[in-house]
C-alpha cells in the first residue's frame, strides 16, 4: 500500500469517528449504515449488466432498517456515452416501493455525469412519484490498486405521490469514496454520505451514511 491510500483512508476514518451529533441536533440528524453488494458485467458487445442489493440500517423514526434490490442494463451508444434503464424493489417496515428508472451516463475522462428518470410506486399512494437525479463525480487513480471519487448529486420530485403535491427539491447528496482492486474482478470500498432533505420554512435534515461497497465483475 502507498503512502497516499494510507493517509487518505485514515482521514476518512478519521472524520467519521469524530463526527457526534449533539442533543440539540439530534432530532433533525441521524446516522445510518448501508452495506452494499454490486455484481457487473457485460452481456454484449457494448452492453452491461448491473445488479446491486444493500442492507441499510436506519432508525425506527427513518422508517426502519431497508432492503433493496436493483439491476440497470446499459448500452454504450458513442464513446464515453451509455443510456439505459432498470427497475428496483425497496422493502422497509411492511410498506414495498417499486421503481423503474432511466438513464444517460456520460463519461469525459475522470469525470462521470449520470441524469436519471425515476418513477416511484408506493403502496397507498395516490399516483406514482416522478424524480429526476442529476448526479456529477470525479474519480482519480492514487496508487497501485487505488482509486478515490468524490461527487454530488441533486434529487428534485417533478411530481409528488400524493395528489395535490407539486415540484420540489427531494434532497441532495454529497460524497466521498475509496475503493481499492484486490484483483481484477474483486473491488471494495468505504465511502461517506452526507444527504440533506430541505423543508421550506423548517430547518433541514441531514443524514449521515457511512458505506461499504463490495463489486464483483465477472
Amino acid at each position: 500500500m502507498t503512502r497516499m491510500p494510507v493517509r487518505i483512508a485514515m482521514l476518512l476514518a478519521a472524520t467519521l469517528a469524530a463526527w457526534q451529533p449533539s442533543k440539540a441536533r439530534a432530532a433533525e440528524e441521524d446516522v445510518q449504515l448501508w452495506q452494499i453488494a454490486i455484481v457487473t458485467g457485460d452481456l454484449a458487445k457494448d452492453t452491461a449488466l448491473t445488479v446491486d442489493a444493500s442492507q441499510r440500517w436506519r432508525e425506527a423514526a427513518r422508517g426502519g432498517d431497508q432492503q433493496t434490490f436493483r439491476f440497470s442494463i446499459d448500452q454504450r451508444v458513442a464513446e464515453g456515452v451509455r443510456i439505459g434503464g432498470g427497475a428496483a424493489v425497496f422493502e422497509a417496515g411492511g410498506s414495498t416501493e417499486l421503481r423503474p428508472h432511466q438513464q444517460i451516463t456520460i463519461v469525459r475522462g475522470g469525470f462521470e455525469s449520470r441524469t436519471r428518470f425515476e418513477q416511484r410506486f408506493f403502496d397507498g399512494a395516490d399516483r406514482a412519484e416522478l424524480r429526476l437525479r442529476q448526479r456529477i463525480q470525479y474519480t482519480h487513480p492514487l496508487g497501485k490498486g487505488w482509486r478515490a471519487s468524490v461527487g454530488g448529486e441533486v434529487l428534485g420530485l417533478l411530481q409528488g405521490r400524493n395528489a395535490g403535491d407539486g415540484a420540489s427539491t427531494d434532497q441532495w447528496r454529497a460524497q466521498v469514496r475509496i475503493m481499492h482492486a484486490v484483483n481484477d474482478r474483486l473491488e471494495v470500498a468505504a465511502s461517506y454520505w452526507l444527504i440533506g432533505f430541505p423543508r421550506g420554512d423548517r430547518p433541514d435534515r441531514y443524514t449521515h451514511v457511512p458505506q461499504t461497497v463490495v463489486t464483483w465483475r465477472f
